[in-house]
């Protein structure tokens, strides 16, 4: 609604011989349904390039669009604001349109972009937890988002495959494989070492494929971690996430991408050497301090592989990097930011969602640990005790912007206190309408047909179909500000506005939605057809099913 009353706006300055005087106006829901259904603050962008006073544009844009049929009213406020006052007709007519053009599955941008995102990311040497979890939820259905809206998005792992974190994981194999086959395994394995059940039951699973490289921790260690990430994709399949790329960082040393990253940082003249080391000038990006890119002794820090990485992506070509991390990587966006400027690319192109933490408890008792992962919650813990449907809505519930807390009774319970049960219950409600409907022997054919909705009048009626218009506008609100649980956030607002809608059919007849004349049955009908398909595709963004029936 938003883009026809915008074009609306736009026809009425043409009629003014105003046209292409600004383009930065905006037009919005008001807070107050007091101030109409929309306003705009097109009379003030112009009142500079008109040289006039925003009330008078505001007075001869309103005369204008008062002539529109389709306009209740439209109303001048404050310093010169526009208030839009839309009638019932003008909704019930874009609600038909909009069902007919199956607008409602998909609401395309005029210019869509190609867009890398990475999430998850983790490293191979044991389960995915709880925080991991949050990440993949977050970064799937945010893919989902861009997608919904026409984007071409590309989803990436990054495998940090080398370095350190391997070899240690190697040296815990051994030490449990010596433990398992009753040789000496010396000392217990300490904080710097990965410990667990999951290590333990791994290396009983491979022992003859490591067997002959226990004097070779590194060999060990790639030999875990390969399995390890296999079984991070299958617990990531568990709740509907697949990845189109994995990159291995392994792949970067192999290769010489490290050592061209480097000497392109070089060439931009960004780069000195210090004390046997060679640094990196952050702090001309705004860093807090200059950062090492190979230490004295000529090994490289973690920060330079993540160079030759994005440098990598951007070679690739698309328009738009999303990088989806652990709040705890703060520091890293800005040097990562300078690095891939002083390569020569756009740091405009990448971003970042920082995740905040994410805590568990079951109803007010705190959940501390895992016996089986060692020291955290696993992603298939969860998914096993409350399902996958619930996993992914509970993580998009908060704001990445804030911490967590994750309740695995609200999560299993099945009343209307759980929010993935009430959004699933109404979409189910739906569907149980339609098909009493069709037992009746109403032909539901007829809903495909280009139908009157004028018998929808109650405020309730107007209220949903006002709220379903708004799904193209709420995705791309959910797409600019990276913010999927908006999605989560309009899905209970439809639901809500629904189950008072439905409940008031027990006491007011005019609410009933079956106990009705033909023509009048088929509007309400038409409305719970159209809300159904709106909840469907909602949940499928959220990667959560629409089930038929509860």
């Amino acid at each position: 609604m938003k883009v026809w009353i915008k074009q609306q706006v736009e026809e009425a300055l043409e009629s003014l011989a105003w046209q292409g005087l600004g383009a930065d106006w905006v037009v919005e829901e008001p807070k107050q349904s007091s101030h109409g259904d929309y306003s705009s603050n097109v009379a003030m962008v112009l009142a500079k390039p008109l040289k006039k006073n925003p009330r008078e544009i505001a007075q001869a844009l309103a005369d204008a669009l008062r002539l529109s049929a389709r306009f209740d009213k439209v109303e001048i406020a404050g310093p010169g604001f526009l208030n839009f006052f839309l009638k019932a007709q003008t909704y019930q007519e874009a609600l038909v349109s909009l069902a007919s053009q199956e607008a409602f599955k998909a609401n395309h941008v005029a210019e869509p972009q190609r867009i890398l995102i990475e999430f998850v990311s983790a490293n191979p040497t044991g389960p995915m937890h709880l925080g991991h979890g949050r990440n993949a939820v977050v970064g799937d259905t945010l893919a989902r988002i861009l997608e919904a809206l026409g984007h071409q998005v590309v989803r990436e792992f990054y495998i940090n495959d080398h370095g350190v974190q391997i070899e240690t994981l190697g040296r815990s194999g051994i030490y449990y494989f010596k433990k398992i086959h009753g040789m000496s395994a010396g000392e217990a394995p300490g904080e710097d070492m990965y410990r667990g059940e999951y290590v333990e039951t791994l290396v009983k699973d491979l022992s003859h494929e490591i067997k002959n490289s226990l004097g070779d921790p590194l060999s060990v260690g790639k030999t875990l971690a390969k399995v390890l990430l296999e079984r991070v994709k299958e617990d990531l399949a568990k709740v509907d996430i697949y990845f189109d790329h994995y990159f291995s960082e392994d792949s970067l040393y192999e290769s010489s991408k490290i050592k061209q990253s480097i000497e392109a940082l070089k060439k931009s003249g960004k780069t000195y050497e210090e004390e046997g080391a060679l640094w990196f000038k952050t702090t001309d990006f705004g860093d807090d301090k200059d950062r090492v890119l190979i230490k004295s002794d000529g090994s490289y820090t973690y920060f330079t592989p993540d160079i030759a990485y994005h440098q990598d992506k951007f070679k690739r070509g698309f328009d738009l990097y999303l990088n989806v991390m652990g709040a705890d990587h703060g520091g890293y966006v800005t040097r990562m930011k300078a690095a891939v400027e002083a390569l020569g690319f756009d740091p405009q192109k990448l971003e970042f969602l920082l995740m905040q933490l994410v805590s568990l408890k079951r109803g007010e008792v705190p959940v501390a640990m895992s016996k089986r992962s060692g020291d955290y919650v696993t992603l298939k813990e969860i998914v096993e005790e409350v399902g996958a449907d619930a996993t992914r809505f509970f993580f998009l519930m908060r704001s990445h912007h804030t911490s967590l807390e994750f309740d695995l009774e609200l999560a299993k319970s099945q009343s209307s206190e759980n929010p993935v049960y009430y959004a699933q219950y109404a979409h189910a409600r739906l569907a149980s309408l339609l098909r009493k409907a069709a037992e009746a022997g109403i032909d539901l054919s007829k809903l495909a047909q280009k139908i009157d909705l004028s018998s929808l009048t109650l405020p309730e009626e107007l209220d949903l179909i006002k709220l379903m218009l708004q799904f193209g506008d709420r995705l791309n609100l959910a797409a600019s500000f990276r913010e999927p649980h908006r999605v989560i956030f309009y899905l209970l607002e439809l639901a809500k506005l629904f189950q008072n809608y439905y409940t008031q059919g027990k006491t007011d007849p005019r609410y009933r939605l079956l106990d009705q004349e033909e023509e009048v049955l088929l509007q309400k009908l038409f409305l719970v057809r159209a809300l159904k398909e709106v909840l469907a595709n909602l949940l499928k963004i959220c990667g959560v099913s629409a089930p038929e029936k509860m």
